[in-house]
């Protein structure tokens, strides 16, 4: 059984730059006219968006039904919802699982798709551990531990319904800009790849800051003319 039981058909918001991860949330605003029939249907039923990033090349069909997705969504579920007075919508949604979209289905004004949850693989206890070590560990070296306090990572390994994989979600939706490489991240089933992933990350964000803070002599070398 999958760890995240979806319908037959789930809603399925194709956008240009965003990527949601399992448990990260994701605020929305819904314009146009399609959307809000989707987010009214979505509303009434079991209240769950699938966001899509669109590929490159998009531009010419967004307006269609056929703008090219890439296969891997991020299923979310509607958190709050705020609508206003002409019709659109302020949306949290908050990631409930990665999925790959199987089929599609276009007999309304957008698309819905037929998905098959993506669960994260299976981990041994001593290579997680290890995992854990190495990420808390940089998780506690300055500058990045006061990142690390300020956004509550450092919380999360407190919080028994919180897996690895959960964790590190979360972090890379802060710390992971481009939605290309978030969209790679949310491909990636594989626990131990995306903590590794996560590592190097932060070891790259914290060699940076580092850099950043160094001072700089002065005065500043001069070119001679």
């Amino acid at each position: 059984m999958s760890l995240c039981e979806l319908p037959e058909w789930v809603p399925l918001f194709p956008l240009p730059n965003a990527v949601l991860l399992p448990k990260a949330i994701l605020p929305l605003h819904v314009f146009e006219p399609r959307y809000r029939t989707m987010t009214e249907e979505a509303l009434a039923g079991n209240r769950h968006i699938a966001i899509a990033l669109l590929r490159p090349g998009f531009e010419k069909k967004y307006h269609t039904l056929d703008a090219d997705v890439f296969p891997e969504v991020g299923v979310g579920r509607i958190l709050k919802e705020e609508r206003l007075q002409d019709g659109r919508f302020n949306l949290l949604l908050m990631g409930a699982t990665r999925a790959r979209l199987v089929s599609e289905n276009k007999d309304r004004p957008y698309r819905r798709g037929q998905l098959r949850v993506i669960n994260p693989s299976q981990i041994q206890p001593e290579t997680e551990c290890k995992l854990r070590k190495r990420l808390r560990a940089l998780l506690a070296t300055e500058p990045l531990a006061t990142i690390a306090r300020e956004s509550n990572w450092t919380q999360l390994f407190a919080c028994s319904s919180f897996s690895l994989s959960d964790v590190v979600d979360l972090i890379a939706s802060v710390v992971v800009q481009k939605p290309e490489d978030k969209q790679c991240f949310l491909a990636e089933a594989c626990v131990e790849a995306r903590t590794n992933c996560i590592c190097d990350v932060l070891e790259s964000v914290c060699s940076g800051l580092i850099t950043a803070n160094v001072p700089r002599p002065w005065p500043p070398q001069t070119h001679q003319n």
